[in-house]
């Protein structure tokens, strides 16, 4: 039966040198004892703390992951995506943990792969990106790259794959929204599920210790139905002693119509886009959508593609989804992505790339930071800037067709849109279709061997993915190819013998009344 304890009790029971598997939702309550204990007692300590997807704050503030930014606490960390937790991300530069990040989906399976006590994970996802260890092995630092490797290539049949390999979990944590008498936490007031069942199935099939964090006590036992973590998974519960203890996100303390308690009007949220470069490049992206596709939208540009969809009428004939399990409804973008406002259905994020891997998704339309002549995207770094690659590798890779949605250039970028063309004010000083990309986030060469349909759409042109490379096949009006793309490039694309003019309606202020 499990216990009600304090966060610092709590943590008291971690022992020194413990894998501690990490729900990373905001455990406010829990996360911040981590670091109060250790300097207290001195232990816990040389923790290696897993999680699989990120969260803010999106500075050095001791909030979300960044509570775990302390060296001697931890000496190891695999996660999914830590760009967002500047404090992590600093330890991890300096060198002060060793540091692993492998796909989102990756590790959100791979707990579920240790609860059943199966010999790692096995699949194709990761393949000639630099997860893959001829190529990185997904370290992220230079003390990480004397230590040894936790995914291999293996050959099933003619298959080439790769093996996540098994590691034992000493402590899982977790959250949900209530415990009732026997320990069973239902989670009717989460945003988002994510992988607590996976996460509390393998601490405790490994031995270990299961903390679920959670907003309240009731004296009712839950609907057995209703039970998302059953009570004989669950060594210990914290109750939260408030709401900003146990937000539904870091920016968000609590909003019903993420859990479908009610109903937003997001007709504020989903008006036109003014006419410029994003709305440009979200028109074409959504060129490429056809009723009934299950979409997955990226943070940041990508994200007005559901803006363009509701002004030409799609938006109710397409399926929105996050990777973090929620599908419909309206995903959240910027600081507060991962929820959606009205969703349809929230399942486990294992399962939702689960669906992802096996070619459930139809169109992913994702950022873009540095493209090379192989076609191959860097989304997880750079220079020293470590991001990690978050669902991008699962998403790219299992879908069959990929937009990249982004500017040409970066950093200083004055772009127009008027008289149905394009106006280049000033140029960005940073150039993001390079000789070589700082890291593979995305592999062209696997792509191109599985046949998928990939397009690098910017507002001046848009290149295609071929069999013989980077191709350009199409331009904006008002661009000059010369001036404006290839000497703006480190490397010359293939040119189209069919290279044509963009739609002159993605440059019009009026809707474009159906795709091209």
């Amino acid at each position: 039966m499990a216990v009600i304890l304090s966060a610092e009790e709590a943590v008291k029971r971690i022992p020194d040198g413990a894998t501690v598997f990490v729900l990373p939702m905001p455990l406010e309550e829990l996360f911040p004892a981590f670091h109060r204990v250790y300097e207290e007692t001195g232990s816990p300590r040389d923790l290696t703390v897993v999680w699989a997807a990120g969260i803010g704050p999106f500075n050095a503030d001791p909030r979300g992951m960044n509570h775990f930014a302390h060296a001697g606490m931890v000496k190891r960390v695999i996660l999914g995506h830590v760009g967002l937790n500047h404090a992590m991300v600093k330890v991890i530069a300096a060198n002060e943990v060793e540091a692993y990040n492998f796909p989102q989906g990756v590790i959100s399976q791979w707990f579920r792969e240790v609860a059943a006590g199966r010999p790692g994970l096995i699949t194709r996802v990761g393949l000639g990106t630099f997860v893959d260890p001829r190529i990185e092995g997904g370290k992220l630092n230079d003390r990480t790259r004397q230590c040894e490797d936790l995914v291999e290539v293996v050959t099933i049949g003619d298959q080439e794959l790769l093996r996540y390999k098994p590691i034992r979990g000493d402590v899982g944590v977790i959250r949900g929204t209530t415990a009732d008498p026997f320990g069973n936490i239902t989670s009717e007031n989460e945003a988002i599920l994510m992988e607590p069942l996976e996460i509390a199935m393998a601490a405790k099939n490994s031995g270990g210790l299961v903390i679920a964090q959670v907003e309240r006590l009731s004296d009712t036992p839950a609907l057995p139905s209703a039970v998302t973590i059953p009570g004989v998974m669950v060594d210990i519960i914290v109750v939260a002693s408030s709401q900003d203890k146990h937000p539904h996100t870091l920016f968000a303390e609590h909003d019903p119509s993420y859990t479908g308690a009610a109903r937003a009007d997001l007709s504020e949220d989903l008006a036109p886009m003014p006419l410029g470069v994003d709305k440009v490049i979200c028109r074409r992206a959504f060129q490429e959508v056809s009723p009934g596709d299950l979409v997955n939208l990226g943070v940041g540009i990508p994200m007005g593609v559901a803006k363009v969809a509701q002004e030409e009428g799609m938006l109710d004939h397409i399926t929105l989804t996050t990777e973090l399990g929620v599908i419909g409804g309206l995903p959240q973008g910027g600081k507060n992505f991962g929820p959606a406002q009205n969703p349809h259905a929230i399942i486990s994020q294992a399962a939702m790339f689960d669906y992802y891997d096996g070619g459930g998704i139809n169109i992913s339309c994702v950022g873009i930071a540095q493209v090379d002549s192989e076609g191959n995207v860097n989304v997880s770094k750079l220079g020293p800037h470590v991001i990690g690659s978050g669902g991008f590798i699962n998403i790219t890779q299992s879908s069959p067709k990929v937009m990249f949605c982004g500017e040409f250039s970066a950093a200083g970028t004055d772009i127009a849109v008027e008289d149905g063309k394009i106006i280049i004010r000033s140029e960005g000083k940073a150039i993001k279709f390079v000789k070589e990309v700082g890291q593979i986030t995305f592999s062209g060469k696997v792509a191109r061997e599985e046949g998928h349909k990939v397009l690098y759409i910017t507002e001046r042109c848009v290149f295609q993915l071929t069999s013989e490379g980077v191709t350009l096949v199409e331009i904006a009006p008002g661009v000059d190819l010369e001036q404006d793309i290839l000497a703006r490039m480190e490397f010359r694309p293939i040119i189209s013998p069919d290279l044509k003019e963009m739609d002159a309606k993605l440059f019009a202020e009026e809707p474009m009344c159906g795709k091209a």
